[in-house]
């Protein structure tokens, strides 16, 4: 066997564990509309604020990826740039519209995980944004949390954290290098950080 199907086997068969976590958790989310009544009535009795069904799998997916990321320590190759990369979108803004709408509609496309999830699912929707640390606020490259716990990461490009969402989250393969996908979703959430930071941005 090569050591390309090796590195193939062995992330698949990450993806695969990951996929047992994830299945009963949207079994959860997907009956939510009984699980939320009961859990905030309960909470209103309480004067607590009760539990998203968005924060939970929020929670839920993150969690699982860190987790398994401190217990295995894996390689950063599937998602750190490759040497001979050189990306084709700006990180500093300024990108075209017809790029930032591309990103826009993958950012809510859940065809590109294998589990149901797309980018909105943890990260909010018309901007309203939610599942941010407060190192987001910070340009590119900066520092993710799950890319640090997972991947050893100490900071990452817009272009590598997709990367890291795609496999962990998300349950999928990683975006080809240089792709109309990973290039306008990357520069997409550039404008993301922008806006969750309160600075101007092309949203």
């Amino acid at each position: 066997m090569s050591q390309h199907d090796d590195k193939r086997r062995k992330l698949l068969g990450r993806l695969n564990r990951r996929l047992a976590y994830t299945a009963p958790m949207l079994a959860l989310v997907a009956g939510g509309a009984i699980l939320q009544a009961t859990a905030s009535d309960s909470a209103m009795e309480r004067g607590v604020a009760p539990v998203s069904e968005t924060s939970l799998l929020l929670a839920s997916n993150h969690a699982e990826a860190e987790a398994e990321g401190e217990a295995e320590g894996g390689p950063n190759a599937a998602v750190a740039r490759p040497d001979d990369y050189s990306p084709d979108y700006s990180e500093t803004g300024d990108n075209p519209e017809d790029m930032l709408a591309r990103g826009k509609a993958l950012y809510y496309d859940t065809a590109l995980s294998t589990n149901g999830l797309s980018c909105s699912t943890c990260h909010g929707s018309d901007g309203r944004d939610t599942g941010y640390n407060p190192t987001f606020q910070q340009p590119f490259p900066h520092r993710v949390a799950m890319a640090n716990n997972q991947f050893g990461m100490s900071e990452v490009h817009a272009d590598e954290m997709v990367q890291v969402c795609m496999i962990a989250p998300m349950a999928a393969e990683p975006l080809e290098w240089g792709s109309e996908e990973l290039t306008s979703l990357s520069a997409y959430m550039v404008e993301v950080q922008k806006r969750v930071a309160g600075e101007p941005h092309d949203l």
